[in-house]
């Protein structure tokens, strides 16, 4: 399918600018201390969900992607519930694991880095290793268990971003940002501006409008690349925040002027049912069969 000129211009090239402004007034807010960096995250999570939730209902792109009151109740509360839960104990995990092994200020070189530096340093980080186990559970067939869960749904907006598998979010949430934000020596200023700019992109990349932002497609992941890694007939696009490891291992898809024509799986039977919650949960701990 071809995309024609936006329907609705202001919300197709004003709405990732005016999210991207609020976040930084909100980064910005933070370092100044007016605002917690928590509170921070807390406001500026609140308020993009909200603006791009309403987007999507002002401007859907498609209408079969579209979420439902029975998709929302039936499969996506569960795993939005537990994703909550999961990433709490994440963080606290993270925090006393880094309270016994690490200073809390930053230690060397990075530590001693322009704060720039260091923000950029932990967004490239972050992406090599969610790309390095992302591309993994798309290749073994036991990670793609745990993966395929965020796949199964055959639509594409901003809460079905939560549909994962508690491991998945494990790996992100726990393992990974344990090694980058804690254990590379950046200090927290640092890791609470990439934490920020994470929260942006991985909000924007899921959400069913046509937003267009032309030539930051090479800089950032967003909506008009995220959606090719979930179309049914195209696997690509692994990075979370930018694609420079999909440019530079050759798995970058960005086709401005074609929407897929499928999102989920390849063959859905292959996978639970999203909204059977526990089946779908227990899918990586069952015995392989041929």
């Amino acid at each position: 399918m071809e995309l024609d000129k936006p329907a609705k211009p202001l919300l197709t090239y004003g709405t990732y600018p005016t999210l991207a402004l609020v976040t930084g007034a909100g980064i910005w807010a933070a370092l100044r201390g007016s605002l917690s960096s928590d509170a921070a995250i807390g406001l500026l999570t609140g308020i993009t969900i909200v603006v791009v939730f309403a987007v999507e209902r002002i401007n859907p792109l498609l209408d079969r992607w579209s979420m439902t009151r029975r998709s929302l109740v039936e499969r996506d509360l569960p795993f939005i519930g537990l994703a909550v839960v999961v990433e709490q104990v994440a963080t606290v995990g993270v925090s006393l694991v880094a309270a016994a092994a690490v200073p809390k200020d930053g230690f060397g070189l990075l530590g001693r880095a322009p704060l720039a530096a260091q923000a950029v340093f932990a967004l490239l980080a972050l992406d090599l290793l969610w790309y390095a186990y992302h591309r993994a559970a798309h290749t073994f067939s036991r990670l793609w268990r745990v993966h395929g869960l965020h796949h199964s749904p055959s639509q594409l907006y901003v809460l079905m971003h939560q549909v994962f598998h508690p491991l998945d979010l494990l790996v992100s949430r726990f393992v990974i940002s344990l090694v980058v934000f804690k254990f590379t020596g950046i200090g927290p200023e640092a890791a609470f501006i990439a934490i920020a700019v994470l929260g942006l992109q991985q909000t924007v990349s899921h959400v069913n409008s046509d937003l267009r932002t032309g030539w930051l497609n090479y800089v950032l992941i967003g909506t008009e690349t995220h959606r090719y890694h979930h179309a049914a007939e195209v696997r690509g696009n692994f990075g979370s925040v930018v694609p420079v490891w999909d440019i530079l291992f050759r798995t970058f898809v960005y086709e401005p002027r074609r929407i897929p024509d499928r999102m989920g799986l390849d063959d859905p039977g292959s996978y639970p049912d999203p909204k059977r919650f526990h089946a779908a949960l227990a899918w990586p701990f069952r015995r392989a069969t041929a």
